[in-house]
């Protein structure tokens, strides 16, 4: 019989004793996800490297200001951008996601390799928009809008883009 160690992540999962692995079997644990498979006896099989669009479609990133309690969200090839922050309503228990409406600017652009900046000014709420392709990028934050009968709308929104 052999054992299997899983290592996830660095850490060590045992399990319990297996029969013998059929052809493949190592391999398909390691493929699944599971990260590195050690066999009893010093084999390993690893996950192959992801490919290029495998590593996700998004990106997130938070602002460097202390005080925004709020993550971007971007999607890689279309540069769409969205804002979430937790909030918790008064005398809930439980808090609540809240995300933004899109507003101006944060829709998808042309087609590229997207990527966020956060900036090390630490009062900073917004994040930078970047497309790797072109160079071109833009601030993206959550701008107030007041109404005329009081309260204020709040959007994310874009800068144009610029080099």
């Amino acid at each position: 019989m052999q054992g299997i160690v899983l290592s996830v992540a660095g850490s060590r999962t045992h399990l319990r004793q297996l029969k013998p692995l059929a052809p493949g079997m190592l391999a398909a644990l390691a493929f699944a996800g599971l990260g590195t498979v050690a066999v009893a006896g010093g084999a390993l099989a690893q996950p192959a490297p992801a490919a290029q669009g495998a590593q996700g479609a998004y990106e997130f990133a938070a602002p460097p200001s202390a005080q925004a309690n709020r993550v971007y969200g971007l999607n890689r090839q279309t540069g769409e951008m969205n804002v979430c922050q937790f909030e918790r309503p008064e005398g809930s228990a439980v808090g609540i996601t809240h995300c933004f409406a899109q507003g101006e600017g944060a829709g998808p652009q042309k087609a590229g390799s997207y990527a966020l900046a956060p900036t090390h000014y630490e009062g900073e709420t917004g994040i930078f928009r970047v497309n790797r392709d072109t160079g071109e990028m833009s601030i993206c934050y959550v701008r107030e809008t007041a109404r005329p009968q009081g309260g204020a709308d709040s959007s994310l929104v874009c800068t144009p883009a610029a080099r």
